[in-house]
């Protein structure tokens, strides 16, 4: 799960990436009066408070010419006086969080410094964690008046809260998980409410199998997500981390408990599946949702799994539809699975499984004229496998067995031979079993059988097609010598990607 793990996590590191240019002191910081339209802060009381406001923009103006470490100790020196704490709290608060913020930031400063170094005159020779002191003095602030809340986070978000939840997800890609766990602690102090350190945590926990604190930090995180549309990789990380996780704990016991963690692990997917717009994620749902339900006794109840989809399946991706057809063929209910996998060809027409595996439900169904057309986009495709062609035979005899004796009981025979002896004599048969697409590869692995009387090799030209059916690239592949009546495989594997659906030239 690394890739996936790193991609939840690619908003935060491209923000890490450019935070000088982001995150720099928000607008209304530049003059702190400014920020009394929205949160009320008084910055002219009294005498210390005015003289670290004045300091505070001295630092502002410096922070171009990367110098404002002298005015940032004058805030703090002055605001630290016993006269300076009492009076108002709240915007001694204000100025203290900026000012710690920024030292942060500045060159040579460590978050636990000497007390004497960032201007603090008593206990010189002590330290100071300027991030709890940080989270101390905007917990204050915030505590004011709800609309001071959005302040405080925007402060709390600076470019030293963005490399220290960066540097959490890198030692966690890394395997340092006592490095991340340290971290993603620290990145806590400065924030609580961003979700990507309590998945650190959650990730953390996971790997060491402390499963229940594990499940306490994917609660805080998805908590921290919220609806936030920003945090959706993150939220969809941690839902799938919760349901993947339960469900190999699932596989890994037996007996009562094996029955309530698959419960426990459907709930899980569920709610995957109710949430996510991943279509691998989506999939990977629906194949484990179909063995956790025969796992908890309820194999009834797979029909639940794919009735969304039926009813909004524009909400789903092509493969997460295409599963949750094969489920329903699996448990009998060719009716679901037509539907199903005509909502795979709405998208992608030329999708060789689905038109195979909705002219199949069709023949359960005995809609056999519905098969015709469908042999038909399938064998422009797939054209060299005998088995499509089956499916006329096989649709002509429910035909024939389900017509009154007359004339069309020659012709249903006539057409169920010829289909049946095409099938026979092809001299070559084609099996497709990988097709591997992503934005930037593309694979297609199968067999190639050689039926005839001498050994060859077959020249196999693949057209690689975009959802309209147009040609984006074609590859070729030599396969052989196959001896008489042996199987050779081929592997195409293309850098190229945005691949919907192929098609090869037929082998003779």
């Amino acid at each position: 799960m690394k890739s996936l793990y790193s991609n939840a996590f690619a908003r935060i590191a491209a923000i890490a990436s450019m935070s000088s240019m982001v995150f720099g002191a928000p607008a209304f910081a530049q003059n702190p009066s400014a920020a009394t339209a929205t949160c009320d802060i008084d910055n002219a009381r009294p005498q210390a408070v005015a003289r670290a406001t004045f300091s505070m923009a001295r630092a502002q103006a410096a922070l171009k010419a990367g110098t404002p470490a002298k005015d940032l100790r004058d805030v703090i020196s002055v605001l630290n006086t016993p006269s300076a704490k009492n009076e108002n709290p709240i915007g001694r608060a204000y100025l203290l969080g900026q000012a710690y913020m920024l030292l942060l930031e500045q060159p040579g400063i460590t978050p636990i410094a000497t007390r004497s170094s960032i201007g603090l005159t008593t206990d010189p020779a002590g330290t100071i964690d300027l991030f709890a002191a940080a989270d101390s003095m905007w917990n204050v602030v915030e505590a004011s008046s709800p609309a001071c809340v959005s302040v405080g986070r925007q402060w709390r978000q600076q470019k030293t809260w963005l490399n220290i939840t960066n540097a959490a997800i890198n030692a966690l890609n890394a395997g340092k998980l006592d490095s991340a766990e340290y971290f993603a602690n620290r990145a806590l102090l400065l924030d609580r409410n961003a979700p990507y350190a309590y998945s650190v945590l959650a990730s953390v926990a996971k790997t060491r199998k402390n499963y229940p604190v594990a499940g306490e930090y994917w609660k805080k995180t998805l908590a921290a997500a919220g609806t936030d549309t920003a945090f959706n990789d993150v939220r969809e990380h941690a839902l799938y981390d919760m349901a993947a996780t339960t469900t190999i704990r699932t596989d890994a016991t037996t007996g009562a408990e094996k029955k309530a963690l698959a419960r426990e692990a459907i709930n899980n997917w569920n709610v995957l599946l109710g949430k996510s717009t991943d279509d691998i994620q989506n999939t990977f749902a629906v194949q484990n949702l179909a063995k956790l339900y025969v796992v908890a006794g309820d194999s009834l109840s797979t029909g639940k799994i794919y009735a969304p989809m039926l009813a909004e399946p524009g909400r789903y991706g092509e493969n997460t539809l295409m599963q949750a057809g094969v489920l329903a063929s699996q448990f009998k209910h060719p009716d679901d699975a037509a539907r199903l996998f005509l909502a795979v060809l709405e998208r992608n027409p030329y999708q060789r499984d689905a038109l195979n595996d909705l002219a199949a439900s069709y023949i359960f169904l005995n809609q056999y004229d519905k098969v015709f057309p469908l042999v038909e986009r399938l064998t422009a495709v797939d054209p060299s496998n005998p088995e499509n062609w089956m499916l006329n035979a096989y649709s002509y005899a429910g035909l024939l067995k389900n017509t009154k004796p007359g004339k069309l009981n020659k012709q249903y025979t006539d057409s169920l031979v010829f289909y049946n002896a095409k099938a026979e004599k092809m001299p070559v048969k084609v099996t497709i079993t990988e097709f591997s697409r992503s934005s930037d590869s593309t694979i297609i692995v199968g067999m190639i059988e050689n039926r005839s009387t001498a050994a060859k090799t077959f020249p196999l030209t693949v057209d690689f097609l975009d959802n309209k059916g147009q040609v984006l690239f074609s590859e070729t592949a030599l396969v052989g010598p196959v001896t008489v009546r042996g199987m050779k495989e081929f592997r195409i594997k293309s850098a190229k990607g945005g691949v919907s659906a192929f098609r090869y030239k037929p082998l003779t």
